[in-house]
């Protein structure tokens, strides 16, 4: 078979706006699939062979891909090839990807039983970034306006991307017409399989820029309401001040919208209250510490300038709580029902934003349920107090969730590190 020769757009990589201004830029996939075959083989010209490329071609992919990684990745020794430090840093990224595209092409072909030619064997050869970069976009916004944002693309090109892929794959991945577009469950799926798969070769760029003195990478944290106050900011400082130029996110929200980031690769790490059940979700947690709960008011709230509190003097109070499913509201329910404490007719106020919580305890004589770190400055600057009452029970774990198999960037290592031990200063 005659072997093909890269377009100009296929020998080009994909290039995209960071929000801080810089840019992104990713490999060639077909260029990824070179690289790990010539680390395998020990030959570039074996592995232009396994991808079906000109010796030429290859030199030329071999050339973009140290360009775009900042220094040479294979080193000749004569008649083949080595991996140099940089390359076994991109090779090992390279293969992380390349797997999850295996193993979303595996469960694309189980649901492809009838078809002539397995989506496999399409997806791994034909996908492109283009075409992952509009399914993630596409599911993180949920729109193809949404997605053409997100990757800073025209709609079009983000349309006919996700369709191409959909062709390739000969299996439904949208369903429903115009507005009403939503992503089946393969669709789901394999645009999960694209966001990591991106992210592990953004993960590339950032490790051979460390391996050069560089933290500039990325860290995305998600944050639970229990961090938000001392030991996420304290971890943040900390990281920071050692490497000023890394872009630091941090995202707020519902404990399953943070989780479902995490899992398809758009946060690193999720930091808050542990749920404990991890062996179905594919991520695993470590707890950081302890705490218990408190019963919180303003500091001139009846209950507060009391000198003891019973469980019966909560009664016809109105709460603030967070929402339903959360550790804490459930403490609350138990609390309730294990104590007979009669509710107040007025409704609850459901909340997980300490700003809101705040306003709205001032205000009012609502009580709360929290932790009494999370309400630290406001207790030391006499807007809060915490109302003297012991809540034997209410012990629940706080800690870091990842992503089962997650290999972090150095910089993302230390982050984690700085947790650990703002935790421990905290506690």
């Amino acid at each position: 078979m005659r072997p093909e020769r890269m377009t100009t757009e296929e020998s080009q990589p994909d290039v995209a706006e960071r929000p801080d201004g810089g840019s992104r830029a990713y490999p060639n996939l077909r260029h990824i699939r070179l690289l790990d075959y010539a680390a395998s083989l020990g030959s570039l010209s074996r592995a232009a062979e396994a991808v079906r490329i000109s010796q030429p071609a290859a030199s030329q992919a071999i050339s973009r891909l140290e360009e775009l990684y900042g220094g040479a990745l294979l080193e000749r020794r004569g008649g083949g090839v080595l991996v140099t430090e940089r390359g076994a840093l991109v090779v090992a990224r390279a293969r992380r990807a390349l797997d999850l595209l295996r193993e979303a092409t595996a469960r694309l072909g189980r649901q492809q039983r009838t078809a002539k030619r397995p989506a496999g064997d399409l997806l791994e050869t034909h996908a492109t970034i283009a075409h992952l970069r509009a399914l993630a976009g596409f599911a993180a916004a949920g729109s193809f306006s949404g997605a053409a944002r997100r990757v800073q693309q025209a709609e079009p090109s983000v349309q006919r991307a996700a369709r191409e892929v959909e062709r390739i794959c000969g299996v439904p991945l949208f369903s429903g017409r115009q507005q009403g577009i939503r992503l089946t469950p393969a669709g789901a799926a394999l645009a999960s399989a694209g966001s990591l798969v991106l992210r592990e070769l953004e993960s590339a760029v950032e490790e051979v820029r460390e391996l050069d003195g560089s933290f500039d990478g990325r860290v995305v944290i998600g944050t639970l309401p229990s961090v938000r106050t001392r030991v996420v900011p304290d971890a943040v400082a900390m990281l920071t001040r050692a490497h000023p130029r890394a872009w630091i996110e941090i995202v707020d929200g519902p404990y399953q919208t943070l989780l479902n980031s995490l899992l398809i690769g758009s946060m690193d790490v999720l930091v808050g209250a542990l749920r404990g059940d991890t062996s179905a979700k594919g991520i695993g947690e470590e707890t950081l510490y302890y705490e218990d709960l408190s019963v919180v008011a303003r500091s001139g709230h009846p209950l507060v300038a009391k000198r003891e509190v019973t469980f019966a003097d909560l009664g016809g109070y109105s709460w603030i709580l967070p929402r339903e499913g959360t550790p804490t509201r459930s403490i609350f329910e138990r609390m309730v029902r294990d104590n007979q404490i009669r509710l107040s007719d007025t409704g609850i106020i459901e909340t997980g934003s300490l700003v809101a919580l705040r306003g709205i305890l001032l205000e009012t004589d609502r009580l709360t349920l929290i932790s009494r770190r999370q309400i630290a400055y406001e207790e030391m600057t006499g807007l809060l107090g915490v109302v003297p009452l012991q809540l034997p029970g209410t012990e629940r774990p706080i800690g870091i969730t990842i992503r089962r198999g997650w290999k972090p960037t150095k910089l993302q290592a230390e982050l984690v590190d700085q947790l650990r031990k703002a935790a421990r200063r905290a506690h």
